[in-house]
């Protein structure tokens, strides 16, 4: 369940429920458009703990074509009964058009025989969390979180070693008979100062002739870690080639350049030194989502705020890398009955399953209590939610 994940934020759970914003529940007002908000029961159906997959958190969704759209998560429970929990797994979600038709979960399989985890490292150090990632032409790239458990035990025993790509050559088989190559990514910081991650989101405009690669900036305070999210691009057909990523330098704020488009086109704007990247957005989450949103004519950024909280926010921009609005409340999730020990985490959108005018969310809940999460299948599973948008009179 990447319980260890967020164990690491329970002083920062508390901090967020005492500084919650407030909001109307359905209808905010946002510029020039209203927004209403309401459960998708519909897309939430695919995801119920069955025999064959149990729950999980990340929820990150990858389009493998017209008609397949990949999910990935980070631990799960391998059957509704929770017994057995893995680092990951993967789902292949069926479409007719944006429309759910079907869904395939899977897993790995020891020599033996056994359930085990869909992606293992390499070197057989630590385990994978699943990602983001993007289809790249017959290639699908996806970024795995490479954890190792520490002697320290319990809920903090445990730290993230580096970042993973994972390269599939023949994404358009059968996930058992995926053929996946794995390379350390070398845009990697843990210190005492925080840490800089790769792989929190991915943006593959379809008229562009770059992939977008989205992470987060940590920053060490007295009281908790702030994240800020950074930007890396890479030509279309060399997500391989990771010498070649670049990482947005660029002013963070509007009026600091002529205009959008020179936020990409400008050559000084741009480095293969990711210490330099530009903070883009403050208060971010470890992961989130980056997407075209059509009727706001505008990329939009989803995340939890502050990593762990029960506000879903989202942030506009003109361009990929910026320069990002103030956060606008979406959402805030509801509490669960009679579960104190509930928190709320890994909100991102989900573009293919979403209308032009709208965004499909999708979050997690989870419980300090582990007793409760094994016993109760309502929690730690994706849940959805529809953020739909009407323009208003000027």
């Amino acid at each position: 369940m990447s319980s260890c994940r967020v164990w690491i934020f329970f002083a920062l759970a508390v901090l967020s429920a005492q500084h919650s914003w407030t909001a109307q529940p359905n209808t905010l007002t946002a510029n020039h458009f209203r927004f209403t908000v309401e459960k998708a029961p519909d897309i939430e159906k695919w995801f119920d703990p069955t025999d064959a997959w149990g729950g999980a958190d990340g929820v990150f969704s990858i389009p493998l074509d017209a008609h397949r759209l990949l999910f990935t998560f980070g631990d799960t429970f391998t059957t509704r009964q929770r017994r057995k929990m893995v680092n990951n797994s993967i789902a292949i979600l069926r479409l007719e058009g944006r429309t759910p038709a079907g869904i395939d979960f899977f897993f790995g399989q020891t020599a033996d025989g056994a359930v085990q985890s869909f992606a293992v490292p390499q070197d057989n150090r630590g385990v994978f969390w699943l990602a983001a990632g993007v289809r790249d032409g017959s290639q699908l790239h996806l970024f795995a979180a490479h954890i190792e458990l520490t002697s320290q035990g319990g809920p903090f025993g445990f730290r993230q070693i580096g970042e993973s790509l994972l390269t599939v050559d023949n994404p358009d088989e059968s996930p058992p008979r995926w053929q996946i190559r794995q390379q350390e990514i070398p845009y990697f910081r843990s210190d005492n100062q925080g840490s800089t991650v790769i792989g929190s989101a991915t943006l593959d405009p379809m008229d562009g002739p770059y992939i977008y690669l989205y992470g987060f900036d940590e920053e060490k305070t007295p009281l908790f870690p702030i994240k800020h999210a950074i930007a890396a691009r890479v030509e279309k057909g060399r997500m391989e080639k990771l010498s070649e990523w670049e990482f947005y330098c660029g002013p963070a704020k509007a009026g600091e350049s002529d205009s959008p488009d020179a936020l990409l086109t400008t050559e000084r704007f741009w480095t293969h030194d990711f210490a330099r990247a530009t903070r883009l957005a403050r208060e971010v989450a470890s992961e989130y989502s980056v997407s075209y949103l059509p009727v706001l004519r505008a990329y939009v950024m989803v995340y939890t705020r502050l990593g762990l909280s029960q506000e879903i926010v989202m942030r506009s921009a003109p361009t990929p890398v910026g320069p990002w609005s103030a956060p606008l409340l979406l959402y805030r999730i509801p509490d669960v009955p009679e579960d104190i020990k509930a928190f709320f985490y890994a909100a991102k959108a989900h573009p293919a399953l979403a209308a032009d005018d709208e965004l499909v969310v999708s979050y997690v809940a989870n419980s300090f209590d582990f007793a409760r999460l094994v016993r109760n299948p309502d929690i730690y599973r994706p849940r959805f939610i529809r953020v739909k948008f009407t323009p208003t009179a000027k």
